[in-house]
This record gives structure tokens, C-alpha cells and sequence, in this order.
């Protein structure tokens, strides 16, 4: 490496056990970086299998907190700047050009404009457009990051602003928005009886959900979409109604399991 250089660590997240599909377009779309850090979770053989024909620094996370995740790739790294990715995110070939020209600058930290993909439509419309994200970081200027599944950096610097496009090809099928949705809504609703959020009664739960959707299809015109922004609105709108669904369980005493347990019991002894 050339004395002097300015070197930039990208760091990679993979969440789930089968992103080995569509991994390696985004790993090749990091060939500008100095070096490629991999933080997975729960990923499966042939997904590491993919990950190692670009990179060996590849390291195992048991958190569940997006925050502690991305501390460790900062901690991991070695180089002067971190370009934070998951792994169905590309870096386009003008941005990478932009980013090895800005890190030259007086900024210590830069938003990207992410282009989000939407079951393969770009979103026009919406709380996601146009979206903006700061994932390039100086490392020295990084102070951490904060929030277990909504995650934020605290910079102690300038953050300035690049124009070239981030893309980021999200919710691939039904089935992956499905899984995703099931998964987050466990952390919403977690998080949400941590604060002793009020009990759920019955008129929260249709509430949460017309509220949601009002939100998505008519505050931000996910109606304008097409087809894609209606399936988006109802997706979303069906994740706040599982979170809160979910958080009525975890409130609710005796839990389900005791509630089973006891007409169980009275089956058994001829009670019922």
C-alpha cells in the first residue's frame, strides 16, 4: 500500500442464513475498498462460501442490537474512513469515484442518496424518497452508534452530502417482506413493553393498523406507486398490527402458555 494513502474499510452486514443469491453483487460493487469487513449473523455455509472469495475478514456477531453491530465493524476496521453496507445495498460506480475524491476533504462524515428498490420498482414516492443515509465515516471523528433496530451515528464533525446514487434493492418477494416483517415486529414489540408501553386493549389493535395505512398510502402517496406502493402500504400497516398484537401477548397475564396449561388440566380431570 502506497506510504500515505488514505485507506477506507467497507463494512458489510448479513442478517439472514440465505443471502448467498445476491451477496456477491453488492461485495462486487466494493472493489474500490481498501479492505472488506463482514459482520453476519446467522448466515449459512454457501453465503460464507461467497463472501470469502472476496474477503477473509469475516466475523460473527450474537447481537441483536444493529448499534453494537455496527461499533464492532468501527472496532474491527483499520482503515481511516468505514463505508457501512448491508448486503442488499450497491455501491454505484460514480459514487465510489465520489467517495475516494471527498475523503480528501474537511468533512468528517458524508449522507449518501440511497435509491430504494421496491420489489424491483424504484420508489418515487413516499417517507423513502428521497432517502438520504450517512454511512461514510473518518473513523477518528466517529463517537458511535446508538439504537438496537433503528440505528444512528453520533459524528463529532462536519457531515456533508454526496449526489451520485447508493441503491439499495429491498423486499425481493412476498415471502422475505413476510420474514422480515416477523422478525422486526419481535424487537418493536420488545422494545415497546421495556418502555411499559400501555396495555393493548382491542380498539388499539384496528387503530395502529388504519393509522399505518393512512400514513403510507395518503400522507406519503404510496398509492402513487402502483401496485408495488399498495402492497408496501398493507405490508406495513400489517407489521404495526403484529407489533402491537404481539406486545398484547407478551402483556397479557396469566401468558397464553399458563392459559393452555390450566384448560389442559381441567380437559384432563374431566373439568370441561
Amino acid at each position: 500500500m502506497e506510504k500515505n494513502k488514505i485507506m477506507i474499510s467497507a463494512v458489510l452486514f448479513v442478517f439472514w442464513p440465505d443471502e448467498a443469491n445476491y451477496i456477491e453483487a453488492c461485495l462486487q460493487t466494493l472493489d474500490w475498498a481498501d479492505e472488506i469487513i463482514v459482520i453476519e449473523n446467522s448466515a449459512n455455509d454457501e453465503t460464507i462460501k461467497v463472501v470469502k472469495k472476496y474477503t477473509q475478514k469475516v466475523y460473527k456477531s450474537k447481537s441483536n442490537s444493529f448499534a453494537e453491530r455496527h461499533n464492532l465493524g468501527k472496532e474491527l476496521s483499520k482503515g481511516d474512513w468505514i463505508f457501512y453496507i448491508d448486503a442488499d445495498e450497491r455501491v454505484s460506480r460514480s459514487l465510489s469515484a465520489e467517495i475516494k475524491n471527498s475523503i480528501n476533504g474537511s468533512l468528517d462524515a458524508y449522507e449518501v442518496r440511497r435509491v430504494n428498490f421496491f420489489l424491483a420498482k424504484e420508489v418515487r414516492y413516499g417517507d423513502r424518497y428521497p432517502d438520504y443515509v450517512v454511512r461514510l465515516f473518518r473513523k477518528s471523528k466517529l463517537v458511535s452508534w446508538t439504537g438496537i433496530i433503528h440505528e444512528s451515528s453520533n459524528v463529532d464533525g462536519k457531515i456533508g452530502r454526496l449526489s451520485n446514487p447508493f441503491f439499495h434493492l429491498t423486499h425481493r418477494n412476498i415471502f422475505s417482506m413476510l420474514e422480515k416483517t416477523i422478525n422486526f415486529s419481535e424487537h418493536e414489540a420488545q422494545l415497546r413493553l421495556k418502555a411499559n408501553h400501555p396495555p393493548v386493549v382491542w380498539w388499539r389493535l384496528p387503530r395502529v393498523f388504519i393509522t399505518e395505512l393512512w400514513t403510507r398510502m395518503v400522507k406519503y402517496q404510496g398509492f402513487r406507486q402502483g401496485t408495488e406502493g399498495w402492497i408496501d402500504g398493507f405490508f406495513q400497516a400489517l407489521s404495526m398490527f403484529i407489533v402491537y398484537a404481539r406486545l398484547w401477548e407478551l402483556q397479557r397475564k396469566p401468558s397464553l402458555d399458563e392459559t393452555l396449561n390450566e384448560i389442559d388440566k381441567k380437559i384432563v380431570e374431566g373439568k370441561l
